[in-house]
């Protein structure tokens, strides 16, 4: 069948996205998982082996991601590269979303292009540790929701409204604090002039009714799996203590010293200020038509989400990407505009912005370049380069170690047999294929200055009934950031004197690999 003049429209921009998304996603090819994709590869091979996430597997993310990494293992297997694959085609899809939605409020394709460009160019500026996060991966869905929350005025549609309302409940899985989004868009369907006041109101009960359909199926699908308490517990008990624990984000300084280099020295800031200029002019001109008061809603409640969660580590900067790569596409199509007698001076403002750009912005990518250069020319392995990407720069993770410990596991234990890691590193029970004895897959909730008697308790009940055939105890792993005690995991068995117990009249000392410590269970 012959594509139509508007397909046929989009060929080459989509092709340009489509080549730009491999360009820049095949550098995390290369990349290992860290311990938060560990996490989640983990509660998803036990989704997908029949068990819940949260009742089987403690974790304090949302559910998301936990069912994003089951699919990604469905269709891949538990491979670290299918994984990478699979999320450069899940970005590539969301930069085509950006893409449309960029064209919804710019002339021509070449804003767009760009809005598209600068998405996954931003992204996968990203290592090992900040890409493959529920924060990156949520973003299909809040675009999809936005693109369709744009065409359903087209011809009025109830049903677009609807699955917009479960698409952005479905970003609400992935990260509870974009939240503010809804309020913004019922003020902006609310004020939206192109239909009278009782439909306006039909359309933001269409919306959330979306909304409840995507939160009616989880509470039914974790109540009839018996996880629903469990679920509720997680992620409006515990996520809440551990946030107030996690060391130096709380501070002030912290915050405000990243809220400043957010707007002013970061990757972001030249997209972030243009955003802020385009909403200004919008402002200024009157020119606040609902598809542009819904990208600005995007945007604030992107940024909003960073306030509530007090966190600023780079993968919580994800989240802003899409809406200011529309924001600042749209904000050059202004400028451009207004420079409509002067096209060697915007061409000049526009020179210097992608020069300002890809300077503030390319330097991750030069030596994940030269690896894959190394990696196909054979002067490396897939596994070398692993170790070179997979560390972080306080040496809190190192991969290279953590892979000595998963093959120690490997060569003192069956599949079948089960382990526990004292240590926040679940990437060993993945690599290795053992099964954790405890939901418990790393240690911390054990130990945080909070209430913890009650975890503790059902600790000690799995690790007497199932036996692990070894313990591995980490050294050299600061706690500092996730328990609120400046102690290493070997350091803090003090602090569980049951365990400690257990460990030393229970188990025997077998091997040391690197900064781990291997012990087995005595068997008289």
């Amino acid at each position: 069948m012959a594509l139509n003049s508007p397909d046929r429209h989009y060929i080459f921009p989509w092709l340009v996205v489509i080549t730009a998304g491999l360009l820049f996603g095949c550098v995390s090819l290369l990349y290992p998982f860290g311990r938060d994709q560990a996490i989640y590869a983990y509660a998803g091979k036990l989704l997908l082996e029949g068990k819940m996430n949260y009742l089987h597997v403690f974790d304090l993310k949302p559910p998301g991601i936990h069912f994003l990494f089951a699919f990604i293992q469905l269709i891949g297997g538990e491979s670290l590269l299918n994984a990478r694959i699979f999320d450069i085609g899940w970005q590539i899809v969301t930069a085509i979303t950006v893409f449309k939605i960029t064209g919804k409020i710019t002339k021509n394709n070449i804003f767009p292009a760009f809005a598209a460009v600068s998405y996954l160019f931003l992204y996968y500026r990203q290592d090992y540790w900040h890409t493959l996060q529920a924060d990156g991966s949520l973003n299909l869905f809040f675009g999809i929701s936005i693109l369709l929350l744009l065409s359903f005025r087209n011809k009025h549609s109830f049903l677009k409204l609807f699955f917009a309302g479960i698409s952005f409940a479905a970003v609400l899985l992935f990260k509870y604090t974009v939240i503010s989004f809804l309020p913004l868009l019922i003020i902006a369907l609310i004020a939206d002039k192109k239909f009278i006041f009782s439909l306006r109101l039909k359309n933001i009960a269409v919306f959330v009714t979306g909304m409840l359909t995507t939160a009616g199926f989880v509470i039914i699908l974790y109540y009839f799996t018996g996880a629903l308490k469990e679920l509720i517990d997680t992620q409006f008990l515990w996520t809440p203590l551990y946030t107030k624990i996690a060391f130096e984000t709380e501070e002030f300084y912290f915050i405000f010293k990243h809220s400043i280099k957010l707007f002013t020295h970061s990757a972001y800031t030249p997209l972030l200020l243009l955003s802020i200029f385009s909403m200004i002019y919008s402002i200024f001109k009157k020119d606040l038509g609902f598809e542009k008061l819904l990208i600005f809603s995007w945007l604030i409640s992107a940024l909003l989400s960073l306030i509530i969660q007090w966190k600023f580590y780079n993968y919580h900067f994800l989240v802003i990407i899409p809406s200011i790569s529309i924001l600042g596409s749209y904000g050059l199509s202004l400028i451009k505009e207004l420079f409509t007698e002067k096209k060697s001076l915007y061409r000049f403002v526009l020179t210097a912005f992608i020069l300002i750009f890809s300077i503030l912005a390319f330097k991750p990518y030069i030596p994940n370049y030269l690896n894959i250069g190394d990696y196909f020319t054979g002067k490396e392995s897939l596994n070398s380069i692993y170790i070179k990407n997979g560390f972080t720069t306080d040496s809190v993770f190192m991969y290279g170690k953590t892979i000595k410990a998963v093959d120690a596991v490997k060569e003192n234990s069956e599949l079948s047999d089960k382990i526990f890691v004292w240590g926040f590193d679940p990437l060993i029970y993945y690599l290795s294929s053992r099964h954790c004895s405890s939901r418990f897959i790393y240690n911390f909730p054990l130990l945080w200055k909070g209430e913890n008697s009650e975890f503790r308790k059902e600790f000690l009940g799995a690790i007497d009934s199932d036996k692990p055939k070894l313990i591995i105890v980490a050294n050299n792993d600061p706690l500092i950031y996730i328990s609120g005690y400046d102690e290493d995991s070997k350091q803090s068995l003090k602090r569980f004197p049951e365990f400690d117990y257990i460990i030393s009249t229970r188990y025997s000392f077998l091997t040391s690999a690197e900064d781990y410590e291997i012990y087995s269970r005595n068997e008289w």
